[in-house]
């Protein structure tokens, strides 16, 4: 463990070029030369939901039944330029199909990753000259292999260090992007990820990461279930991969009782709301995954206890709604993915009030939502982004609409709630940006 953040940032080496990192372009067909030489390829799989895979080499299935975050052993064929295609097991059809030239005498690790409906393929070459770093050294750089997650830091610190008093070991890695290696002293560390630029947005912490001397590792960051919080993997070059996975996931509490009345949420022993006054929107709280006692109080009165799981790498609204004496609780997965296209955003709308009628949702005069109950959220919606957008809510039984914002700024790659919640003399709406 090194003393402090300070000593591990003055004994960071400068950067090397990036070992070679290809992501695949679309192409059909492929050809080898045996007296070309032999290439090396094994592959991981880190998708998101595909579960396990087969790799194609050509038409030849090269990799079979490689399970999710499971490295394959490697295999060796001639050199040339092949058409990779990956499969879902047991499945004759493609995930994905790309053309990819792999040189001979070198050794590939071939990362499946993204999410079902948008795969992704990038070989790294594991082939750095170990004889290069120097004694009682290590190397790493860093692969962003998230579609939805946005732009991240990394953090290799003593166990107490403050991020706030740090420098990122590695900063601004795109999603899709890698970084090239740093050298630096051997040894076991605190890795944090966070939000480039942001220390205190914290997507994963792992308490100890070791990091052999002499030895080329890529530590690879892979997108949660609702896009904030991350997993992580290290994989040694030609080495074993060691999984770091989020242990979290984050929950809030979002009021809307009746008669502006007060609301207080425990888990366990841990207090999420102490007492926020309806209609509000409470923040993000990380907390451990797993099961947990939640306790709703309602004007000091509890409400009664239930058992709720929170699964890793998810965010949650705990929504409190309702009449005061009758109060209900509705645990609402939140998806907070940002959109696939840089030029989007996505919006929903919560409808936490007590009315009768169902609630409907409409940007610049075009349904988003409709029918969506007390209690319960619409889908996302993905729209192209307005710097100022009509944004309104409706019921049936009212004559105008009970929210309206004329000049809502939905900006490009943000998520987007509308919450309606009651606590006033009429239901209350607000606009909340996630991401």
């Amino acid at each position: 463990m090194i003393a402090s953040t300070r000593t591990a940032l003055v004994r960071l080496a400068s950067f090397i070029p990036v070992l070679a990192v290809v992501l695949l372009a679309p192409g059909c067909g492929g050809s080898s030369d045996s007296s070309s030489g032999q290439t090396t390829v094994r592959v991981l799989n880190l998708a998101a939901d595909v579960g396990s895979l087969n790799l194609l080499v050509d038409d030849t299935e090269a990799f079979h039944g490689v399970d999710t975050d499971t490295v394959s052993s490697s295999t060796t064929f001639d050199a040339g330029t092949y058409t990779l295609k990956v499969r879902p097991s047991g499945s004759s059809t493609n995930l994905l199909s790309q053309s990819h030239s792999l040189s001979k005498d070198q050794h590939y690790l071939a990362v499946v990753w993204g999410r079902q409906s948008a795969p992704r393929l990038s070989t790294l070459s594991e082939d750095g000259d170990n004889s290069d770093i120097s004694s009682g050294n290590t190397r790493l750089r860093v692969m962003n292999a998230t579609i939805d997650s946005g732009p991240v830091d990394v953090y290799l610190t003593a166990s107490d260090a403050d991020l706030g008093d740090s420098t990122a070991t590695v900063a601004s890695v795109a999603s899709g992007g890698i970084s090239a290696f740093r050298e630096f002293s051997a040894g076991s560390y605190r890795l944090r990820v966070t939000g480039a630029g942001d220390p205190a947005d914290v997507r994963l912490d792992v308490a100890a990461v070791a990091l052999s001397q002499l030895q080329h590792a890529t530590f690879i960051v892979t997108a949660g279930t609702s896009g904030v919080l991350v997993h992580g993997a290290v994989v040694p070059q030609l080495g074993t991969l060691a999984l770091s996975k989020n242990q979290q996931s984050r929950v809030r509490v979002v009021a809307g009782v009746e008669g502006a009345s007060s609301v207080g949420v425990s888990l366990g022993s841990r207090t999420l709301a102490g007492s926020i006054r309806s209609p509000s929107v409470g923040p993000y709280a990380v907390i451990d995954a797993g099961t947990a006692t939640l306790a709703v109080r309602v004007n000091g009165v509890a409400l009664g206890s239930q058992s709720q799981v929170f699964q890793a790498g998810s965010d949650y609204t705990l929504l409190v709604y309702g009449a005061a004496g009758s109060a209900q609780v509705q645990r609402i997965t939140d998806d907070n993915r940002l959109p696939t296209t840089s030029s989007r955003m996505r919006i929903r709308m919560i409808n936490g009030t007590s009315l009768a009628d169902p609630l409907a949702l409409s940007v610049d005069y075009s349904a988003v939502a409709s029918d969506v109950p007390a209690g319960s959220s619409s889908s996302y919606v993905t729209l192209a982004s307005n710097a100022s957008a009509r944004v309104d809510v409706t019921a049936p039984s009212a004559a105008s609409p009970l929210f309206s914002d004329t000049d809502a700024n939905l900006q490009a790659q943000g998520v987007y709630t509308v919450f309606m919640l009651g606590g006033n003399s009429v239901p209350t709406g607000v606009l909340r940006k996630e991401r």
